[in-house]
């Protein structure tokens, strides 16, 4: 049995779709009988998703499979910071995106910005202008702060993005830029 430790602020039906679900796909065709059998996400009711784990069943040769598993992960995008480990052996760390968070203010804005503005139209706008560059792999919805959880190889461009993104977007105004992987 192998644990994954995946240092992404994910909702758990996000968990799934990002990483668990290509995981399993990928396993049954390059490691049959390998199966991803459960996970979870850490979160609280204050800063909502924290990290996720997932525990996959390996076939075969369990080093060759974690090896495998730590590829496929690094391919869809898990972020620096993750681990793997084969039962109570030490930790292997994994990772190759950085994670950023643009919070975004759900309270204080004049109301004629959130009636004429769409969260979705934002979101939608920044995902063409970071293309490849980036993924958004999840989101939140809290009481006075959307997060939006974007992950890239290019922490940089991201991040110049996601800054100016106050000066374009009405909705974006006294956001918040936090480093998820530092």
């Amino acid at each position: 049995m192998a644990s994954v430790h995946l240092n992404a602020r994910l909702q758990p039906i996000h968990r799934g779709s990002v990483y668990e679900d290509p995981l399993d796909e990928l396993l049954q065709e390059h490691a049959p009988g390998s199966t991803v059998v459960g996970g979870g996400t850490s979160f609280t009711p204050a800063t909502g998703p924290l990290s996720c784990h997932t525990e996959v069943e390996l076939a075969g040769d369990p080093a060759q499979t974690l090896a495998l598993v730590i590829d496929i992960l690094e391919h869809l995008g898990a972020p620096i910071g993750s681990s793997a480990r084969l039962g109570r052996a030490a930790p292997v760390a994994l990772g190759t995106t950085h994670g950023l968070s643009l919070s975004l203010d759900g309270t204080s804005l004049p109301d004629e910005v959130y009636e004429q503005n769409d969260v979705n139209d934002l979101i939608a706008a920044l995902k063409t202008e970071l293309a490849d560059d980036a993924q958004q792999q999840s989101w939140r919805e809290g009481h006075e702060r959307t997060n939006l959880y974007f992950y890239a190889r290019d922490v940089d461009r991201l991040r110049s993005v996601l800054e100016s993104a106050a000066s374009r977007f009405p909705l974006a105004q006294k956001s918040i830029i936090e480093d998820l992987t530092a």
